[in-house]
């Protein structure tokens, strides 16, 4: 079962006992104008508990899901707070469900990458050209741990370059040409990694930067 899947069983099972919590709803007296309906307190902040921990897991704590929900459920939690906490938890489930939600991952996925290409160039242009190579391709290797993860490619632990390159060619992420690419690209790295800088120049290390910004606008983007 994938990491997507187990968490949108965990929501549907948060949705399902949100509702079940509702039935314990109490009007307040008649004597006590403003006050909302009160449920099951115990219950409700075992719910609350559980429910902001997936959506900080899962969606990440600066998340608008995450943010909305701890908004509207931080106080006492009565019936009205719960009603709204159960209409988050199914917003986030059904964005999940359509995909908008990876979309998100991707683009934070995309600017941090970006944001480790933009060291390596800088690295790169200080005259650092073996440190740029072995930064460039850390993004890189994230990079295609991302595409493994999107293309349900199983990966070993700290799985290599290479494998993953391979892996993604052959369920068709990109063709042969990129993967040749990548593979020339990972031999400049691991000769940086090495300290074997007479391996590589340093326009070799600006054209595998280059490249893999465009590599992945194109996957990630």
């Amino acid at each position: 079962m994938n990491a997507d899947k187990k968490v949108l069983e965990r929501l549907q099972e948060l949705i399902d006992r949100g509702l079940e919590i509702e039935k314990t709803k109490k009007h307040p007296p008649p004597n006590c104008i403003g006050f909302d309906s009160t449920v099951d307190s115990q219950a409700a902040n075992q719910w609350y508990t559980s429910a902001k921990s997936i959506l900080g897991k899962s969606f990440g704590r600066d998340s608008e899901h995450y943010c909305l929900f701890e908004k509207c459920c931080e106080k006492r939690l009565t019936y009205s707070p719960l009603h709204k906490g159960i209409g988050i938890l199914t917003a986030a489930k059904e964005d999940l469900e359509h995909g908008y939600v990876q979309d998100i991952r991707n683009l934070v996925a995309a600017e941090m990458f970006s944001d480790l290409l933009d060291q390596a160039s800088e690295l790169l242009e200080a005259g650092y050209s073996g440190p740029a190579a072995v930064l460039a391709g850390a993004a890189l290797e994230n990079n295609l741990r991302k595409l493994s993860s999107l293309a349900n490619v199983n990966l070993p632990d700290n799985p290599k370059l290479d494998f993953m390159n391979a892996q993604l060619a052959k369920v068709g992420t990109y063709n042969k040409l990129t993967q040749k690419r990548l593979t020339a690209i990972a031999d400049i790295r691991n000769s940086a990694a090495h300290g074997k800088w007479g391996e590589f120049t340093s326009e070799d290390v600006g054209d595998m930067i280059k490249w893999i910004m465009s590599f992945i606008e194109t996957h990630l983007g």
